[in-house]
């Protein structure tokens, strides 16, 4: 009775994203829980709730007891390697937050699908692989088009691409369109305002040694 409580209790916080009361109850759940149903469900709404308290290090911790159970189904698996990739990104463990990110790209879908496509686009960026990037981004628009925020995240990405590949014209074009365009995500605008800004003294700066050498 009292787990089937403890249970019903936590799914209440969870459907009100009370994550702060909810995570004492689960733990609870966890500790106490009879079945192994009931212990994953404990352990991966406990990686759910301290991503959303941005407590990456615990969400991560109970991510690895999630992918460590071999009850675990498919789904939460799939979750508590979003869990260890977002982790990983915040601390700047990008080593291993392409491994986990690769691992969600197999069996994602809709908004999680997106977001491991966006990351795919990303270590391509990182790695120099720019046109095999902007292929990335460009599946990222056609095929997840819905997501608004991965698809201004992959266009800035996809900016920074073609400038990487000497053309400066559709770089800007992509960047002013983002900004144009994604009012509503102001931190992806500024990244691409701050991308343009950098675009356009590069420009300058070649065009004031293309006319000191015609002098």
């Amino acid at each position: 009775m009292v787990i089937s409580s403890l249970a019903r209790l936590s799914e209440i916080k969870l459907e009100k994203s009370q994550y702060r009361e909810a995570v004492p109850l689960l733990e609870r759940l966890e500790k106490e829980a009879s079945s192994e149903e009931n212990r994953i469900y404990a352990q991966s709404n406990l990686m759910k709730s301290y991503d959303e308290l941005d407590r990456p290090d615990l969400a991560a911790s109970y991510a690895e007891k999630v992918l460590r159970n071999s009850q675990a189904d498919t789904r939460a698996k799939t979750d508590a390697q979003l869990i260890v990739a977002r982790s990983a990104i915040k601390n700047g463990d990008e080593a291993r937050a392409k491994a986990a990110y690769a691992e969600v790209q197999k069996n994602a879908k809709g908004e999680l699908a997106a977001e491991a496509l966006y990351y795919d686009a990303y270590f391509k960026h990182k790695a120099g692989n720019y046109e095999a990037s902007n292929a990335a981004v460009q599946i990222l628009a056609k095929d997840f088009s819905g997501y608004k925020r991965w698809g201004a995240k992959g266009l800035v990405l996809m900016g920074k691409n073609f400038y990487q590949l000497d053309d400066a014209y559709q770089a800007t074009y992509i960047l002013e369109n983002v900004i144009k365009n994604f009012g509503n995500y102001p931190d992806i605008v500024q990244e691409a305002e701050t991308e343009l800004s950098r675009i356009q003294a590069e420009k300058a700066k070649t065009n004031s040694s293309v006319e000191t050498l015609t002098r």
